[in-house]
């Protein structure tokens, strides 16, 4: 019940989306240490016997309220319209305002603040661009040096110049250093991404390469004996028909040998075209091999499916392929059968595949299925 209660209480704080839980994680952990960096300044106040007047609170309100509209910024999705929806450089900028004040206020214990000024820009480390990371770092040295500028007139007792002078000595190191170590991991950063997006521009390949046919575009036969896998483990589960066709261009070898193979590879590629054209978005044509192709129908049962299936063969056999000058005209003959319950997936395509034989027996250019009495020749 606890952990369940935890649970609700962060997705409260954080909300349940993995992006922005990341970016308010980010900022809960700088609110934490923007309040652990005003306690410790308020101590050194204490210890160094300073004045906890208005202006140290005024700080403390502005410190922790800055902080908070942050969190409210990223919580409400308000900072979505920015580049960076985690704000991390107006974060890391409102912090480093927020510890130059508070170095003008801590007086003998301020070198304290050095540190927190370091963490302040390794939390961005891994978010900001190299060129952010120059720009916040030498920013800072601006700003400090400004700071201790204006306290050395102002309190030469409390900040004497000479200590002034080394400490934004020390800071000129310090926060180049900082800066370059930022842009070294904004190269890598850089360089992984790129390398993700190559990957992942492989992996397509490679997919598009192991499941289409080169020539055609369409699913190849691998690809489709997946699919039908599937099919089959839908209509066993949902109990509903599917049909099966295997399409074979008919006379396709002497297309080859009198116009040349690169004529029967625009004939195949024509055939793909065409007949995804004329079946439905739900069903799937694929190259079986050479010029045969298998048509899967899903959740169809056989009227319908030989509507389809007479649509591409007509559809088919009105294509003209330029050839040297003239036209190649091309038909099909289609073995047309639906799965039935019990059978095997190579059951069914062995008797499409006897169909198919049938059609071309009885003269091609039909579509033959063991659902009629007769061929079915609309042509």
């Amino acid at each position: 019940m606890a952990a369940q209660r935890m649970h609700r209480l962060m997705d409260l704080w954080l909300g349940t989306d993995p992006a922005q839980r990341l970016r308010l994680r980010q900022t809960s952990l700088a609110m934490g240490l923007m309040v652990i960096s005003i306690a410790a300044l308020h101590y050194a106040v204490h210890v160094g016997g300073g004045e906890r007047g208005a202006l140290l609170w005024a700080w403390t309100a502005c410190s922790l309220g800055g902080m908070v509209a942050f969190y409210a910024a990223i919580r409400s999705c308000w900072s979505l319209r920015f580049r960076d929806p985690s704000l991390t450089s107006q974060q890391i900028a409102f912090a480093l305002v927020a510890a130059a004040l508070g170095y003008a206020q801590a007086g003998p214990l301020r070198g304290a603040v050095f540190p927190v000024l370091t963490l302040i820009l390794m939390f961005g480390m891994f978010q900001l661009r190299a060129r952010s990371a120059y720009a916040l770092s030498f920013g800072a040295l601006a700003l400090f040096g400004a700071v201790m500028a204006f306290m050395a007139g102002l309190r030469p007792a409390a900040y004497p110049p000479a200590v002034e002078i080394g400490h934004f000595l020390m800071l000129s190191f310090m926060l180049p250093a900082v800066a370059m170590l930022t842009a070294r991991l904004s190269r890598i950063r850089r360089r992984l991404s790129e390398q993700r997006e190559e990957l992942a521009r492989a992996l397509a390949q490679l997919q598009a390469i192991a499941t289409r046919d080169e020539l055609t575009g369409l699913p190849n036969r691998r690809q489709m004996q997946a699919l039908m896998d599937q099919e089959l483990l839908r209509s066993l589960r949902h109990h509903h028909d599917f049909c099966i066709a295997l399409v074979d261009l008919d006379h396709f070898k002497r297309i080859n040998d009198e116009h040349g193979h690169a004529t029967g590879d625009a004939v195949l590629r024509a055939f793909a075209q065409a007949g995804q054209a004329a079946l439905r978005a739900t069903d799937v044509l694929a190259r079986w091999g050479g010029e045969e192709f298998v048509v899967l129908l899903p959740d169809t049962a056989m009227p319908p499916a030989i509507a389809g299936l007479e649509r591409l063969r007509l559809q088919v056999a009105a294509l003209r392929v330029e050839a040297g000058g003239g036209t190649v005209g091309v038909t099909a003959s289609i073995g047309l059968t639906g799965h039935r319950h019990g059978d095997t997936l190579d059951q069914t395509l062995a008797r499409a595949d006897r169909l198919l034989y049938q059609a071309k027996a009885e003269g091609r250019n039909r579509t033959v299925t063991d659902e009629a009495p007769r061929p079915i020749s609309l042509g």
